[in-house]
């Protein structure tokens, strides 16, 4: 694939984060969570618990998560595409190198607290990041 297409697949991946992000930043608003309850049911698999309200530690932390999703849904296309087409080897290396340590204690953590499924999540989200990542660096 070449730069610019790997380019362009990130910017996609990015918008696709960055929807993701905002309806996961729903949870705090009761009457508009039911996609952020959606995606929290879906990530702790089995699909049972959409229609149970949210508790205020889960609205708080899927506020937090969001906005870091966001910031990073920003840097993969403000940064990471750009670096891409120009064949920066540094931020290409130093994502990849951010994602696996991300998917390492996201996926860890989460089947040591019960939700093993979320680990399946994260393998998408990581390989939907590190596609367009691999062409680009000629030293891993």
């Amino acid at each position: 694939m070449s730069a610019e297409k790997r380019s362009t697949f990130m910017l996609v991946v990015a918008v696709t984060f960055i929807i993701y992000s905002i309806l996961w930043g729903l949870a705090p608003y009761e009457s508009a969570n039911l996609p952020a309850r959606f995606i929290l049911d879906l990530a702790d698999w089995p699909f049972d618990k959409t229609s149970l309200a949210l508790d205020k530690n889960t609205m708080w932390l899927s506020s937090i998560g969001a906005g870091l999703l966001a910031a990073f849904s920003i840097i993969l296309g403000g940064i990471v595409a750009p670096a891409i087409k120009e064949g920066n080897q540094s931020i290409i290396r130093t994502t990849a190198v951010a994602m696996v340590v991300w998917y390492l204690i996201d996926s860890v953590g989460s089947i040591a607290s019960g939700v093993a499924s979320n680990a399946f999540f994260n393998t998408i989200f990581l390989i939907m990041v590190l596609i367009p990542l691999w062409g680009g660096c000629r030293k891993w």
